[in-house]
């Protein structure tokens, strides 16, 4: 987890950084897309014969590193007056060029007999909006192995919304435990009661126990995988879960909330997946201003569901909120690389402290039981991830909630606050905030202590946040309890 020294918060700028992180961005993209070739003489050839705006603004630049790709794709100036940057469109309805054009387009809109597959063109905003389409083109660009993506005001109405159009009333679905908070109140209780969908939780990060459940299911509709999991952070080996849910039952879907370390440091397109979902308030967004969500597919039929469902119940994103994720997720590749470089000085700090009794971070396993289970946990993690993110959770001693609030209350910087992903350090209290709702059983269960703090690192100097939560730590007493 050792960085190059130039990236130390503290140092001066170095001769030659610029070349160092060209190269370690090179390497990170060559590892998750193997069939990627950056720079190959085939590469440099279609470049020199095609300009890049004489291409369509369509086109996701496969063959240009991620971070180069997200900032074209999706827009030319030469749509919009030449402006370098797309203007916001605040409308609610599009002019037709004609009759014919408006029957047309409804006819691919709704899929009614005549449509000729085509995309449906402007029509009202509730369906389609030129923001949003640019946007989402430029997610594909972003998001490797992807093709289509839908735009939507939240997390989880993008979650709930992919269920909805994708699962079979009294369909099944096994699900990652620990999941996020609200996505674990729509699987085990809204479900059920209103689309007669039950679900079952399950640590599939374990994969005899994610095999078993697999094999002992009625029925498998969904495999639901969060990985690296919230909060715990625990991994799943997204390959092998997809093989296993694919022979139990080959039309099952299997779906990732890649939140976490997407699109930057996980590709699960590239593991076999069927979906890939993100809360664009965290990473993508990055800057704590915006609420939206994101779903990528690679077929086109599922994600024809998934946009019929959006088009009649509504849950379109905003203009204005397209428009700052338009800027966000141009920066969002330079934003995750820095929050991990930092967060491995910090969660190496932390783990030093005598109050963390444990420390959980990708990539991070000395306290694994034996050198076993630490070699398979590492190996799983240096396959499927091409960097450790930027979430760390601790657990305090003692092990109780009190001590937890007693550091949360003691910060000075870091900002306590649910959310993650953001530029400043945000630090909560899983157990009694984000997973509130889940049951004490299911909490005891999945590894959610009272102890447990989860921590997204910003964009600060890593010295003053550590700086910062040590001091809190310390504020720690032994009769805590």
């Amino acid at each position: 987890m050792s960085g190059t020294k130039c990236y130390d918060d503290e140092m001066p700028p170095c001769p030659g950084i610029d070349k160092v992180m060209e190269e370690q961005e090179e390497e990170v993209f060559k590892k998750s897309s193997p069939s990627a070739s950056v720079g190959s003489e085939q590469d440099s050839a279609s470049w020199e014969q095609v300009h890049i705006q004489e291409r369509s603004y369509k086109d996701p630049l496969r063959e240009l590193h991620p971070s180069t790709a997200v900032i074209y794709a999706g827009y030319h100036s030469n749509l919009s007056e030449q402006a370098i940057k797309p203007p916001i469109f605040k409308s609610s309805t599009f002019v037709f060029s004609s009759a014919e054009e408006g029957e047309l387009f409804f006819k691919r809109a709704y899929g009614l007999e005549g449509n000729d597959g085509k995309a449906p063109g402007l029509v009202y905003s509730r369906l389609n909006n030129p923001n949003t389409e640019i946007l989402e083109d430029k997610m594909v660009s972003l998001e490797q192995g992807s093709r289509y993506c839908n735009a939507f005001p939240s997390g989880m109405s993008a979650i709930s919304t992919t269920i909805m159009a994708l699962v079979p009333t009294n369909g099944h679905i096994l699900y990652t435990n620990p999941v996020y908070g609200g996505t674990y109140f729509f699987l085990k209780d809204m479900c059920p009661e209103r689309l007669g969908v039950t679900s079952e939780g399950i640590d599939t990060s374990n994969s005899e126990k994610l095999r078993t459940a697999i094999e002992q299911a009625h029925r498998l509709d969904v495999l639901y995988l969060e990985s690296p999991a919230n909060p715990t952070l625990s991994i799943t080996d997204i390959a092998l879960a997809t093989s296993l849910a694919k022979a139990k039952n080959p039309n099952c879907l299997v779906m990732v909330d890649n939140t976490f370390m997407g699109p930057v440091f996980q590709s699960p397109f590239l593991f076999g997946v069927d979906v890939v979902l993100y809360s664009a308030t965290k990473f993508i967004g990055g800057h704590s201003d915006l609420i939206a969500g994101l779903v990528l597919t690679k077929e086109k039929d599922l994600m024809a569901k998934i946009n019929a469902y959006r088009t009649i119940l509504g849950p379109v994103i905003s203009p204005d909120t397209a428009w700052m994720l338009t800027r966000s997720v141009e920066t969002v590749w330079l934003r995750m690389e820095r929050q991990a470089q930092k967060a491995q000085k910090v969660a190496s700090d932390l783990a030093a402290h005598p109050r963390v009794t444990k420390l959980l971070f990708p990539g991070s396993y000395v306290g694994e039981s034996s050198n076993m289970a630490r070699a398979v946990k590492t190996e799983l993690w240096q396959r499927q991830c091409t960097g450790t993110g930027s979430m760390i959770a601790i657990v305090v001693r003692p092990n109780t909630r009190k001590a937890a609030f007693t550091v949360l209350n003691a910060m000075k910087i870091a900002h306590l606050a649910v959310s993650l992903g953001s530029t400043e350090t945000l630090v909560e209290h899983p157990r009694s905030m984000t997973h509130s709702d889940m049951t004490v059983e299911d909490l005891d269960a999945c590894g959610i202590e009272e102890g447990m703090l989860r921590i997204s690192i910003g964009l600060e100097s890593s010295k003053d946040i550590s700086k910062d939560l040590l001091g809190a730590l310390d504020m720690i007493q032994d009769d805590e309890n």
